[in-house]
């Protein structure tokens, strides 16, 4: 863990507004950076931090990869519970999860009305 300045390559922008959580990535050298937007529930907190902690492993950070999600690929995964629950897998947090973290992202999706 890394106290100091500079932020790491890898950071990002988090904040809420009204019912959303907004995520901010970068530009990077080639690309233009973007915000993708979550739920502002434990669900959504825990989409943010499975994000962040592919983005503090992944080698690339450009858009659409691993760490680096689209706002389409978000909305399609957050549109159903098996696509959500299928990109949480790919995130590699499925293996990673409490039981708590299960029940909050359950309880995510049931605030999704999934």
């Amino acid at each position: 863990m890394t106290d100091k300045y500079p932020l790491p390559s890898y950071a990002v922008s988090a904040w809420v507004a009204g019912d959303s959580l907004f995520i901010a990535f970068p530009g990077t050298v080639s690309e233009q950076g973007h915000t993708i937007k979550l739920p502002a529930s434990a669900g959504g907190l825990l989409a943010a931090v499975t994000i962040m902690k592919a983005r503090s492993q992944a080698t690339d950070l450009r858009l659409n990869a691993r760490g680096t999600p689209t706002r389409n690929e978000m909305d399609e995964a957050l549109s159903s519970q098996d696509k959500y629950k299928a990109w949480l897998k790919a995130m590699g947090a499925a293996k990673e999860q409490s039981a708590q973290e299960r029940a909050e992202a359950e309880e995510f999706l049931k605030e999704l009305g999934l």
